[in-house]
């Protein structure tokens, strides 16, 4: 099994502080910090978060496809169709509504 990263070694520090070991994170540059390099090298590792994904039912509110759930996407559900540019939206809008 692979050796836990940097991210995760700062994660399990952090907690061991808040739970009460009296121990203190290092300061930048001190004997012992992470550097600046080994931050870069630990981001060119890290695995993508899903924070941006849309799960479950939210993938049938995404009705452009775009990947987000947007001002578009709504407005798209309120006039039934497709977003069209200028004041066709309001015009559609108005007569549905």
């Amino acid at each position: 099994m692979a050796k836990p990263g940097l991210y995760a070694n700062i994660h399990a520090k952090r907690e061991r502080i808040k739970a009460g070991s009296g121990e203190k994170m290092r300061k930048k540059g001190a004997k012992g910090a992470p550097s600046e390099q080994n931050f870069k090298d630990a981001a060119k590792t890290a695995k993508k978060s899903h924070g941006g994904a849309l799960h479950g039912g939210q993938k049938k509110l995404d009705k452009n496809k775009d990947g987000k759930i947007s001002g578009a996407d709504f407005k798209m559900m309120h006039t039934g169709g497709e977003v069209v540019a200028g004041n066709a939206n309001r015009r559609r809008a108005r007569n549905h509504g």
